[in-house]
């Protein structure tokens, strides 16, 4: 028996995988992230209010979603906030379009250069000089300037609080942000998929990913090529605890044929493991994946339902439900977009009806985030915050074991014959460890 400590490259923040091997393959793995940052302890003692400028602070590619669970968090402790239908359906678009930048970037930047790693020639996705790296970053550039337009900046953006958005708008800026979006779906089109929309929705009806062409075509025959498309599987429990009209939905896959509602009761969290950083999150006792998978798996996205019938929670299956919702959230945010000019001259804010001093109450937030579910839950007292706790993806799906299970990415990686394929398969969770050990 051998043990293999690799540190990892290329995922936000710093991780080491520890492989023990056995016969030539993995026969467990643990995933390392040793730091703990506190940002919960920080907060408590403070004005509830200062929690919308520091919990985006948590992750600098999804802090954009930290911001929206900690204002709805915030609100339900507050109770009886009224929001305007602008308000929210631009916190809507936002958040999606954080989702969006970070699901080009991820594939372009950290997944693709892996497969130069195994040996492929593959010169336009070379880190820094690669045609489709730099366009990735161009083009995810340009998404969040739509972010920009509504919050003010990305990231760590703070212009969500109780009551709405502190940003107010015109019609050119509608104009401009639906503009950014066009040159977003061009390249979704031109470069991801390699067909018109026309064509794409005719494939889409009835789940024939075989005919996407492009980048998606190029991945799923190398995913082939090295047996990626049948690796990586975890317990194919799934998890969503977020909503976004009409492309997400919450609900749980119980890997048993059986699509479940979400009963938010039975997510409990254990204290820090003795090897990670992390806490342990179950929900019902078991662990669950959530993120892109989850989400398309459940909203019944007709090419994830065909992949998984075949290939089931695969590598290949997991990237590519990551990069396939990027068009559900395009489709979703120029809906969004467009109805929002009929609705510019409501009000961005309405005034809370208690002063903030005098708040006492509890509250959760539970929003999607790119990585997956993300929950913030919050206990006021006087104005001033006596607990927090969040609940990232990270910890669903890169949190260590429990007596009874391993981490769900501890699962998938046992078996594996290749310690390259390993660190795919970890990095198809889209790896970060600053959301891990929050």
């Amino acid at each position: 028996m051998k043990v293999e400590k690799r540190l990892l490259a290329r995922v936000e923040g710093t991780a080491e995988l520890e492989l023990i091997w056995k016969d030539g393959h993995i026969y467990d793995a643990k995933v390392r992230v040793a730091s703990s940052r506190g940002i919960e302890r920080v907060l408590e003692g403070r004005p509830f209010m200062d929690a919308l400028a520091i919990t985006p602070r948590v992750c600098g590619i999804c802090g954009h979603a930290h911001l929206m669970a900690c204002v709805k968090a915030l609100e339900d402790a507050i109770g009886q906030v009224k929001l305007s239908q602008k308000a929210k359906l631009v916190r809507d678009i936002t958040l999606m379009i954080e989702m969006v930048q970070n699901h080009i970037k991820w594939f372009y930047l950290f997944v693709m250069p892996d497969f130069i790693r195994l040996g492929e020639k593959l010169e336009e996705f070379e880190p820094f000089r690669g045609k489709k790296w730099k366009s990735a970053i161009s083009i995810a550039s340009e998404a969040v300037k739509i972010i920009a337009i509504f919050g003010g900046q990305w990231p760590h953006s703070s212009y969500a609080v109780p009551g709405g958005i502190t940003s107010n708008f015109t019609n050119a800026d509608l104009s401009k942000a639906l503009s950014i979006l066009d040159k977003v779906t061009d390249f979704f089109l031109e470069e991801t998929v390699g067909m018109s929309m026309e064509s794409f929705q005719s494939s889409k009806k009835f789940g024939y990913w075989e005919e996407l062409k492009g980048d998606v075509k190029l991945f799923a025959e190398l995913c082939a090529k090295y047996g990626l498309d049948k690796i990586g599987l975890s317990y194919g429990r799934f998890l969503t605890g977020g909503e976004v009209f009409p492309c997400i939905s919450p609900g749980h896959f119980t890997g048993e044929k059986k699509l479940c509602s979400l009963n938010i009761s039975k997510i409990k969290e254990t204290d820090i493991s003795p090897y990670s950083g992390a806490k342990v999150v179950r929900y019902n006792g078991l662990p669950y994946e959530t993120g892109p998978l989850s989400r398309q798996f459940l909203s019944g996205n007709p090419f994830i339902k065909r992949l998984y019938k075949i290939y089931r929670d695969s590598y290949m299956v997991r990237v590519l439900s990551r990069l396939l919702e990027i068009w559900e959230l395009i489709d979703a945010t120029r809906e969004k977009l467009l109805y929002l000019y009929a609705l510019i001259k409501e009000p961005s804010y309405y005034t809370l009806h208690q002063k903030p001093e005098k708040v006492t109450g509890e509250g959760i937030g539970i929003v999607e985030a790119a990585r997956g579910t993300l929950i913030h839950n919050v206990r006021i007292e006087k104005g001033t915050v006596i607990k927090y706790d969040i609940i990232t993806p990270s910890v669903w799906n890169l949190g260590p074991r429990c007596e009874r299970y391993l981490g769900v990415a501890e699962r998938a990686m046992i078996g594996l014959k290749n310690p390259i394929h390993a660190e795919m398969v970890l990095r198809s969770f889209d790896a970060c460890s600053v959301c891990t050990t929050h």
